[in-house]
């Protein structure tokens, strides 16, 4: 498991109207899109993305739920999380993690 710390920048309520995202094609473009501050995000969905990439497995594997009261957020703000960032929903997002891990684990395999 991969953990990276990557900067966010603080943004706006209106999120979902600067970033207007393309759905990222793997998780490299997922951390550039925080890192280089295109995509500016609220402190709720800042918090959810911090523990995205700190913690793959348990986006990939949990619940709108789970990962909601590990972020001290509601299971909504984690459903605007996902279409912020360009998904369809929680499910292509959790689709997204589950084969950043697959990839992961087939480059550590063939290492």
């Amino acid at each position: 498991m991969e953990s990276t710390s990557v900067p966010i920048g603080h943004g706006h309520a209106d999120a979902e109207t600067t970033a207007a995202q393309r759905r990222p094609g793997d998780m490299r473009e997922l951390k550039g899109m925080f890192a280089s501050r295109a995509l500016r995000l609220p402190r709720q969905l800042e918090q959810i993305a911090l523990f995205a990439l700190a913690k793959p497995d348990l986006v990939a594997f949990g619940s709108a739920r789970s990962i909601a009261l590990a972020c001290a957020v509601s299971p909504t703000t984690v459903a605007r999380f996902a279409t912020v960032l360009g998904f369809d929903d929680f499910r292509d997002l959790k689709a997204f993690f589950q084969q950043h891990l697959r990839n992961a684990r087939m480059v550590s395999a063939s290492a």
